[in-house]
């Protein structure tokens, strides 16, 4: 079996080094073209398990702005990125909302993969004089 290459660009800090993959079937032979341990360990996830993570918002009833920011708590598997997005946008939330709080715990069935609130909303009364969303009359 001849060897193959695959052509990655690091991710894993600023510098984006071009990284070259030399394998034989799922035989990984060699790395080059990084310049730290990060881009092998990278192009070694890449090849053999790759995953994503993202950042997105949904909709929060009772805030003072309409979208609450929320993320992945760990990188899903690259082909469960699309499924991951379904479920995301039919989630909503209610305030009030603190930075870090699980808004969908064990995102596809993976345990430690969580839906995570990105910012703290507190949650304001709509009867409120100081409410900025009330209408002048």
């Amino acid at each position: 079996m001849a060897s193959e290459i695959e052509n990655y660009v690091c991710i894993a800090c600023p510098i984006g080094c071009p990284l070259q993959l030399v394998h034989v079937g799922n035989t990984i032979e060699e790395i080059s073209g990084n310049d730290c341990k990060r881009g092998a360990k990278y192009a070694r996830q890449e090849f053999t398990d790759p995953r994503r993570s993202f950042s997105t918002t949904i909709p929060i009833e009772g805030a003072l702005y309409p979208r609450l920011p929320v993320k992945l708590s760990a990188p899903i598997r690259k082909e469960e990125v699309l499924e991951a997005a379904r479920v995301i946008r039919r989630l909503s939330a209610s305030a009030p909302v603190a930075r870090g709080e699980v808004v969908l715990a064990g995102l596809l069935g993976e345990e430690g993969v969580d839906v995570v609130a990105c910012r703290t909303m507190t949650r304001i009364s709509t009867d409120s004089p100081g409410d900025p969303r009330r209408s002048a009359s």
